[in-house]
């Protein structure tokens, strides 16, 4: 499983030593490993795969290989067919046998227990147990390295805005197949936050998680301090204010709740909400808009069927409403996401 190969040459002095590992020598998920200055093993363990650089497949992977269908033909497969899918979506045997190979099959694809976090890039007790720090399924370039991608490419990364543009801006609209957009991947970005988000006074690297799972922290705040400054006071109502006679949510100014906002962001369009970040991301907002809207419009319900219960008590049972509303909604979602994405 191991194997010794050379790595580059190296002066002396430390001052020089390049880790011979920048190359990404290791192939198929193999670990790279130095051995001395100059020398570096790949460990093929578990790979599916052997060698000196884990490049040779063992039957069994080269057996999956030639029997797995293109991605293209998965995808042709999957956004095609209506008929089959629906018979397999309405027969719960086959539905959840999918849906339960589907799962596993994406879970094993992940670390588990995972094998490096952004602190270090090698295997460690503080990977597996430190969950302040964001975990990784590739190990980093290490320092030493002669260029920001190992050996390879140009010695500094390039702008920002350059990858935007050449990476990720769209020249010619295509629509899905399902009919689904953009505002999908937001619902689900916004439901996570409630309950796993970047720990901002650490840094980028770390995270931290909430034991209450879904409680919709991220509309009323995490803690009690950023749920009275978010609140009306009256009715159960949360904070909003009326544009061209629409609800939203009150601006910072008014609540006085840490918002994080790019810098060009004019003051009265600064909204405040339960998650700081939300600011940063029109799509993320709009979500706070349609759950505060919605818990304003059920506090109005609950006063017109008792008008004997008080701010606190209509605030309180509000909340648990659209706790339940947003477990229908991720479970909802969690479904059509399987089928749009699988079957």
């Amino acid at each position: 499983r191991l194997s010794r190969v050379k790595g580059l040459p190296t002066a002396a002095s430390p001052s020089f030593y390049i880790n011979p590992c920048c190359s990404n020598p290791c192939q198929n998920r193999g670990i790279c490993m130095t051995t001395g200055f100059d020398h570096y093993e790949c460990d093929c363990t578990q790979t599916g795969y052997h060698g000196e650089h884990c490049t040779t497949p063992e039957f069994f992977t080269w057996l999956r290989a030639m029997l797995k269908p293109a991605p293209a033909t998965v995808y042709y497969l999957l956004t095609h067919f209506k008929a089959v899918w629906d018979v397999i979506n309405n027969t719960p045997f086959l539905r959840n046998t999918i849906m339960r190979f589907i799962l596993m099959s994406r879970s094993n694809l992940i670390e588990s227990p995972p094998t490096y976090n952004s602190r270090y890039g090698y295997k460690s007790w503080e990977a597996y147990s430190n969950l302040s720090y964001y975990t990784r399924a590739l190990p980093p370039v290490e320092r030493s390295c002669p260029t920001p991608m190992g050996v390879k490419g140009k010695k500094e990364l390039p702008e920002s805005k350059l990858v935007v543009e050449k990476v990720l801006l769209r020249r010619k609209f295509i629509p899905s197949p399902q009919g689904t957009n953009i505002m999908f991947a937001f619902f689900a970005q916004h439901f996570s936050h409630q309950y796993l988000r970047t720990e901002n006074d650490k840094g980028p690297a770390f995270t931290k998680a909430f034991g209450h799972g879904v409680d919709l922290n991220h509309i009323y705040g995490e803690n009690l301090d950023r749920q009275l400054k978010l609140r009306l006071f009256k009715d159960g109502k949360l904070k909003f204010q009326m544009i061209d006679g629409e609800m939203y949510p009150p601006t910072v100014k008014e609540t006085q709740a840490e918002m994080i906002y790019p810098p060009h962001v004019p003051e009265h369009l600064k909204f405040s909400v339960g998650q700081e970040v939300f600011g940063l991301v029109p799509g993320l907002m709009m979500y706070a808009t349609l759950w505060l809207r919605e818990h304003n419009r059920v506090c109005d319900i609950l006063k017109g069927e008792h008008p004997e219960w008080d701010d606190e008590q209509l605030f309180q049972t509000a909340r648990l409403i659209l706790t339940g509303n947003s477990y229908n909604c991720s479970w909802l979602a969690h479904n059509y996401s399987m089928e749009f994405c699988c079957c």
